[in-house]
């Protein structure tokens, strides 16, 4: 197993901050790390802010994002420094987590491209979430 990388002890998902191998992993754990990183996630959630004029949620489940505690995942990596507002999708960290035991352990949907992928994933996530929901709706409905 990969040695992990150092981070954050608060941080809500660390597992997904495995030591990723080669020099392009190095370079992306460095990535996350960095002061540039953090700035961008600042960047994003202000401009969000701007745009939607009310904070930023989990696209599965919709808890509130924060930048303490969201997750920001890349939907391609074409950009990587420099991303646009829509190379992120805000999650929770139960759910990136969830995206990416999907993804990094399916050749299936890594040969669709990181961003096809990802819509499906998500697509699968939101489904799976309001199934969860709506059992939960109808059993209160239901009464003892």
């Amino acid at each position: 197993m990969p040695a992990r990388t150092t981070r954050d002890p608060k941080d809500p998902a660390p597992e997904l901050h495995r030591a990723r191998r080669g020099a392009r992993g190095r370079a992306y754990d460095a990535y996350l790390a960095s002061k540039a990183w953090k700035n961008k996630r600042r960047e994003w959630y202000a401009a969000w802010l701007t745009v939607a004029g009310t904070p930023p949620t989990c696209v599965v489940c919709g808890r509130i994002w924060t930048l303490k505690t969201g997750h920001l995942h890349h939907v391609t990596y074409i950009r990587l420094g420099t991303e646009e507002p829509d190379d992120l999708v805000p999650l929770c960290a139960r759910h990136h987590r969830q995206l990416h035991a999907i993804f990094d352990t399916s050749v299936m949907w890594r040969r669709l491209g990181r961003a096809a992928a990802t819509a499906g994933i998500l697509a699968q996530l939101r489904a799976r979430a309001d199934s969860v929901h709506d059992g939960a709706v109808a059993d209160a409905l239901a009464g003892p």
